[in-house]
């Protein structure tokens, strides 16, 4: 995870709506207590169960957010760039409450999570961007929840597509660096039953699928399939 130089916070030009509410004196305090460092596809960006240290935005490329039991995960969320992972931390004994792994080589700003929370106590609209953030942070979980336990088969793959799609790459085209074995942990189905499902969606017109490769040909179809689960 090799170190990157980088411009200074006040000069980023992928600044999170919450760092833009803080003025250049804090900004350069930011500054003063955040390294950047590059990950390889693969890589633990933050661990469950550790002592969190940092909070982790993510400048460049996909993650997943997993909760880890023994040799199994549970994938909450896929994340890119311009989110901040590790905010719960500020909260609840500064102790990461679940893991973070890089999908592609990525790019992450690791910010001293004292410095982070002693401008909490002191810039209300930093504050305020914060809790906006963690609020989409618990809303999506729910979502989440929603669909692996209550969707079916088709139902959760749709869901997967939008959050692609709309969230992720904000296009109907895109090429993810995650593989069908990855696709089917996501979705909390067998490689067989996507494998199915996949072809389903192919044959009704709803998707191609190649490689990596998946455009969206009826964005209608697939929210329908994701309303009726």
């Amino acid at each position: 995870m090799p170190l990157t130089k980088t411009k200074k916070c006040q000069d980023c030009s992928c600044m999170s709506e919450p760092f833009k509410e803080l003025s250049s004196e804090e900004l350069i305090k930011i500054n003063k207590n955040r390294v950047e460092v590059n990950f390889k596809k693969g890589e633990t960006v933050i661990k469950q169960g550790a002592l969190a240290g940092h909070i982790a935005y993510v400048k460049n490329g996909l993650v997943k957010v997993c909760r880890d039991h023994g040799s199994e995960e549970l994938v909450l969320a896929l994340e890119s760039r311009g989110k901040l992972m590790g905010l719960h931390a500020l909260f609840n004994k500064s102790v990461y409450n679940y893991s973070v792994y890089a999908c592609e080589d990525i790019s992450v700003c690791l910010h001293d999570i004292n410095t982070i929370s002693s401008l909490l106590k002191k810039n209300c609209n930093f504050n305020f961007e914060i809790l906006k953030h963690l609020s989409d942070e618990i809303l999506f979980s729910h979502e989440r929840m929603e669909s692996l336990s209550l969707k079916q088969l088709h139902g959760r793959f749709a869901d997967i597509l939008l959050c692609l799609s709309l969230r992720i790459y904000k296009r109907k085209s895109f090429k993810i660096p995650l593989s069908k074995k990855d696709l089917a942990g996501i979705t909390r189905m067998s490689q067989e039953s996507l494998s199915r499902v996949v072809k389903d969606f192919t044959k009704d017109g709803i998707i191609e699928f190649k490689g990596n490769n998946i455009t969206i040909l009826d964005y209608e179809k697939v929210r329908h399939l994701s309303y009726v689960g």
